[in-house]
């Protein structure tokens, strides 16, 4: 049985992801039937590219334009206009393995029950060079994937699902800022046991940042999301009172240090520096584990990049956490209430 199905995504200024893209899917074992891009208004020339292309793919490219459109719209709006039941999900920006739509597709064609199907993703290793890139993957015990199971909280960059999944999940929240949709999607997805099929060889491929700032970007954006939409509030809590404790009791000590000269008892200050080490041995040591990898590839000059990055991660999630926490009490009450009716777990 060959199904029919539908690729969604969303674009903006991206105009080589575009042409990687595009490359990628007119080389599948099995192309997709059709391909519904909504652009969020390009000035790069990516629409127009998209528009000319669209007349020579072995599949139909269907291209619409919407200015001003955020991700979720976009992604609501692709879905909407999609003619088929069963939906594919990916990022411009991505790469695909050749069997990667077929792969996806295969569940549903062997199971009709099955209404979600998570794909796997992975950074090549190939593409890990800078420093910064060297740092993340250190940080991540030299595994930057995801493979694919039934309960992971899959990225809409590798997923498919029916439509009619969508609709019962109210569609993706448009008053989130930027991002968080598709984490709730994958959360609800996963809590309200829906019948889901894991696919570990639909493979995509996600590029990362060459600089620092890049990833301290995305951490405060991502979690801006979440905290708009209040969920992983468990990571805003516990992260939140650790970088405070992790901050005054560093402040504490240098403090005491100063005032040595001064008379400042020393008791004191070695109770102090005693509770520093304390509150700062498990990331000393994730630290040193990481240093540890590094230095197994002859990387280990790069170790200021771990403590940078780790660093302005938490700074960022935890600031961009609170921002859209607060900022989503007058601007994001829509998908609250879709949070509290669809039950996605908070904590």
């Amino acid at each position: 049985m060959n199904i029919p199905v539908s690729l969604v995504s969303t674009v903006l200024n991206d105009r080589h992801g575009a042409e990687n893209l595009l490359a990628d899917l007119a080389q599948q074992t099995r192309l997709p039937d059709e391909f519904v891009v909504v652009d969020g208004g390009s000035t790069d020339g990516t629409y127009e590219y998209l528009c000319e292309k669209a007349k020579s793919l072995p599949f139909r490219l269907r291209v619409i334009q919407e200015k001003g459109a955020n991700v979720s719209r976009g992604r609501n709006l692709a879905i909407d206009k999609a003619v088929h039941e069963v939906i594919l999900t990916t990022d411009f920006g991505c790469r695909l393995d050749t069997n990667w739509v077929k792969e996806l597709v295969t569940p549903f064609e062997q199971d009709t029950s099955i209404e979600i199907v998570t794909g796997s993703w992975k950074i090549p290793e190939q593409d890990v060079q800078t420093p910064a890139q060297w740092a993340e993957w250190a940080l991540a015990k030299g595994k930057l994937e995801l493979i694919a199971t039934p309960t992971c909280l899959a990225s809409t960059r590798s997923l498919a699902f029916n439509k009619q999944v969508w609709i019962e999940f109210g569609k993706y929240p448009e008053d989130l800022t930027l991002t968080g949709d598709d984490a709730i999607f994958s959360l609800w997805m996963v809590s309200a046991k829906r019948n889901i099929a894991a696919a570990p060889k639909a493979m995509c491929y996600w590029h990362r940042f060459p600089k620092l700032k890049s990833y301290w970007k995305e951490a405060k954006r991502n979690f801006r999301g979440a905290g708009e939409a209040i969920f992983f509030l468990k990571y805003g809590v516990k992260v939140g009172i650790l970088f405070t404790l992790e901050t005054l009791s560093l402040v504490a000590l240098i403090t005491l240090l100063l005032l040595l000269p001064l008379g400042v008892p020393i008791q004191l200050f070695y109770g102090v520096a005693t509770l520093t080490v304390l509150i700062w041995i498990k990331r000393l040591l994730r630290w040193f584990e990481a240093i540890q990898l590094l230095s197994n590839v002859r990387k280990s000059s790069y170790w200021p990049w771990v403590i940078g990055l780790e660093l302005g991660k938490r700074i960022n999630s935890v600031v961009g956490y609170w921002l859209g926490f607060f900022y989503g009490f007058k601007h994001c009450q829509t998908c609250r209430k879709q949070m509290r009716q669809l039950r996605v777990r908070r904590w």
